[in-house]
């Protein structure tokens, strides 16, 4: 009797490891995918997009992507995953950390809204200088947080990690680029 409680306890201990082992891999496996999917990279000019660009993706599938055009225009794309598309009234906000208020773009002006699709104009390099205060924090901040309201009027958040991002950046616009915030 005694050796099947043993056997029988030795059984359930080996299988409240296997337990947490299998716990602990999806875990690891999840932050891993959340890693992967945060990763800043550089997409190389292809058709029909003629100039290479920055992109990174939340794992929920939003994605951000950032180029310099021909015209010398720094131009941030953001699409928004899922089914409801952008309020066409209003460009989303954007907040780099903790940096108060948000920046906001002229809808028309400075920014287009296209179902899931925002396009922001940054600023246009000239040179080797670029005064730019959202460029500037989304090269040495830590988050960025796209705040915008649906067709249907529902509130949406999507926030992409800066890692590593002020490298893929000066890739893309010009590794001797020297980007300053405006005078003050």
């Amino acid at each position: 009797m005694a050796a099947r409680c043993s056997a029988r306890q030795g059984s359930a201990t080996a299988g409240r490891r296997a337990t947490r082992a299998m716990a602990l891999l999806l875990a690891l496996a999840s932050c891993s995918a959340q890693a992967l999917a945060a990763a800043w990279r550089v997409v190389p000019a292809s058709p029909p997009a003629q100039a290479s660009r920055t992109l990174v993706e939340t794992v929920q599938g939003d994605r951000l992507a950032i180029y310099r055009d021909s015209d010398g225009q720094v131009i941030a794309e953001f699409e928004a995953a899922g089914p409801s598309p952008f309020a066409r009234t209003a460009c989303p906000t954007v907040q780099v950390d903790d940096h108060k208020p948000p920046f906001s773009f002229a809808a028309g002006v400075t920014c287009t809204v296209e179902a899931n699709l925002a396009r922001f104009e940054l600023a246009r390099i000239t040179g080797t200088r670029l005064e730019s205060a959202l460029l500037y924090h989304l090269m040495n901040g830590k988050a960025v947080a796209f705040r915008y309201t649906t067709g249907d009027r529902a509130y949406r958040e999507a926030v992409f990690p800066l890692t590593q991002s002020k490298k893929a950046l000066l890739r893309v616009l010009g590794r001797n680029l020297d980007v300053q915030t405006p005078a003050e």
